[in-house]
């Protein structure tokens, strides 16, 4: 007598309690959770100053930003201006005194934060003998970081509100007064010089750095 053909095995249906169930979102989120808490989402200034340390530890604020600036300086040869090839973010700072000031008296920079190439450049305002707007410039008068010649840098920034340029100027200028109070030998107030009368008209290069340029 043969042997029945085997019947194929047929589907095998799976009991309610083995259908996997269907996913609740948030019930799966909650156990998903890692038993720690994310940090907490920092601000744009806060992220900026993050990125300002690593360069130069001792800012400890950003009093005002201008998110495009370009930097010149001026040929005492050709009377004229040269793009430096310095271009990005102009961040104006305040920076903890040093531990050797016995008066811990404030200070301030202007950081810019080179989108160009690798090579930041950061003006302390302590060390700028005159600052002025002029036109569209912020014009930096600086001394003794450049080997015995001044050197006169120009800072255009780009409006992209109406009054960037003017806020910034307004920052660094405040700054830059309390910075040479604080730090030089004579109150600022007793500099005499076109930089110091330039309320409410432009001046001249000539009438601003007319001594470097071998003026009277």
């Amino acid at each position: 007598m043969s042997r029945a053909t085997p019947r194929k095995a047929r589907h095998t249906r799976q009991p309610s309690n083995r259908i996997p169930a269907v996913s609740d979102y948030e019930s799966d989120a909650a156990v998903m959770q890692p038993a720690y808490e994310a940090p907490p989402l920092r601000s744009n200034t806060e992220l900026n100053l993050s990125v300002l340390q690593r360069y130069l530890p001792s800012i400890t604020n950003i009093l005002s930003i201008a998110a495009n600036a370009v930097i010149y300086t001026f040929s005492h040869t050709t009377h004229e201006w040269d793009k430096t090839g310095v271009e990005g973010t102009m961040f104006v700072c305040a920076l903890s005194p040093p531990p050797e000031d016995p008066g811990q008296r404030a200070r301030c920079c202007v950081f810019f934060l080179n989108r160009r190439g690798l090579e930041n450049i950061i003006v302390d305002l302590n060390s700028v003998s005159h600052a002025v707007l002029d036109g569209e410039l912020i014009i930096f008068k600086l001394e003794g970081q450049w080997g015995e010649e001044e050197k006169i840098m120009g800072v255009w920034i780009h409006n992209d509100r109406d009054d960037t340029r003017d806020v910034n100027w307004a920052v660094i200028e405040e700054n830059w007064r309390n910075s040479r109070s604080a730090g030089a030998a004579e109150p600022v107030q007793a500099e005499a010089g076109p930089a110091m009368q330039a309320v409410g008209r432009t001046l001249t290069l000539n009438e601003l750095f007319g001594r470097s340029n071998g003026g009277n």
